[in-house]
């Protein structure tokens, strides 16, 4: 092996080693730039040797390939909007050989919807926690052969065998994040409510008016003033949803939209908006834009929530659904995901090789103990409580 005294060349070689295992360079690349360098090629031949062996450990059998074969090769995915990596989906074409056919949708209630009115093209599927249980329930999901899957042991424990699906018999997780709020500090810096929801409720009328926003998510909608005034987000208590119920109702004139999935990120991003009930990923991707937008769990507390893979219960690809969720498990995967949607990975391993340091550390994606201590996860809503919502959005909506 060739010895490397300057170390300014052996750290940047070892950089080049990185990317190279990470995927994040091609192999003819890496020996372009360690050719540069004044690498022997000898020495570059032998790293490319155990890259080549690593990865042909990892990659498809014979068997497997061939069961893909069988199935059409094909694969659809029913995925949130801007919720990918654009080179996962290539990398998993190319490695397996399948043609994939990639469709998005804006929130929760228009994939339940499609689900209930057939959309059993669709091989893989990714609903929230709380809308797993609807989604079993109607018989929407097919159960997982797990033996398929064998990078589910990456997960983090604390997402594995919840009350939503315990055993993980149909889903796996993919991402989570939490709600909150994305604002202007350009306009919001010296407003004493900017740690609050009181940034939406009282200032927003008062400063904001017009530049107020919400995702159209009901159960999250709902969930804001609940937290503003003190209570569970979770609460089933009839007095206190109503009372939430007619707060939203009082400053609908100042909104300017309930928005669908990513629009709400470019109005952010342009300004049309200064206060927004959010995502968190949303708002990361929205800073990398127009950095005057912050991200804000308020004091009050905020909701948690994690998005997971499925698989539709007449899936035509059910085999290559299971191995496209274990790809998506991989922790190199698993991180670039992570770090194009501005949402934390449950992917343990990805966490302790992938994710870089500075995103690891942003509390804006991966809250500290202290801050997660203030956020809920939202429940799955009883039979009973349901009407209350249903009017509380309607009346909501036909302000």
């Amino acid at each position: 092996m060739m010895r490397i005294y300057d170390r300014n060349r052996q750290k940047q070689l070892d950089q080049y080693v990185e990317k190279l295992f990470h995927k994040r360079i091609n192999r003819r690349e890496f020996i372009r730039r360690g050719t540069v360098l004044g690498i022997s090629a000898v020495f570059l031949a032998d790293i490319l040797a155990l890259h080549k062996k690593a990865f042909a450990a990892e990659g498809p059998s014979p068997e497997v390939l061939e069961k893909i074969k069988k199935e059409g090769g094909e694969l659809f995915v029913y995925n949130w909007e801007e919720y990918i990596h654009p080179d996962t989906i290539p990398n998993f074409e190319k490695e397996f050989g399948v043609k994939v056919t990639y469709d998005t949708y804006p929130g929760n209630e228009q994939l339940l919807a499609k689900l209930q009115a057939g959309g059993s093209r669709y091989d893989i599927v990714v609903p929230t926690h709380n809308f797993v249980p609807i989604h079993v329930g109607q018989g929407l999901m097919a159960p997982l052969n797990h033996e398929n899957i064998p990078n589910l042991k990456n997960i983090t424990p604390r997402f594995l065998d919840t009350s939503v699906d315990p055993g993980n018999k149909y889903t796996v997780p993919y991402l989570w994040g939490m709600t909150g709020i994305g604002h202007n500090t350009k306009y919001t810096k010296d407003d004493p409510n900017n740690d609050s929801w009181a940034l939406m409720f009282e200032s927003g009328p008062k400063l904001y008016s017009g530049k107020l926003a919400f995702t159209d998510e009901r159960e999250e909608v709902i969930a804001t003033a609940l937290a503003y005034l003190g209570y569970s987000v979770n609460s089933h208590n009839k007095d206190e949803l109503m009372e939430a119920g007619e707060l939203l109702i009082s400053i609908k004139p100042h909104v300017k939209a309930f928005y669908p999935g990513a629009d709400e990120t470019k109005a952010l991003i342009t300004e049309d908006i200064i206060v927004g009930h959010e995502w968190n990923g949303e708002v990361v991707k929205a800073n990398r834009k127009n950095p005057d937008v912050k991200w804000l769990l308020p004091k009050e507390g905020g909701t948690a929530w994690f998005d997971n893979m499925a698989i539709g219960k007449d899936a035509p690809h059910k085999f290559t659904a299971e191995i496209f969720i274990n790809y998506m498990l991989r922790p190199d995967v698993s991180a670039s995901n992570s770090d194009e949607g501005g949402y934390a990975t449950p992917n343990r391993v990805a966490i302790e090789k992938y994710v870089p340091a500075e995103i690891a550390q942003n509390p804006g994606i991966y809250p500290t103990d202290k801050e997660l201590a203030r956020l809920e996860f939202l429940a799955v809503l009883p039979d009973e409580i349901l009407p209350i919502y249903d009017d509380i959005w309607i009346r909501l909506l036909a302000a």
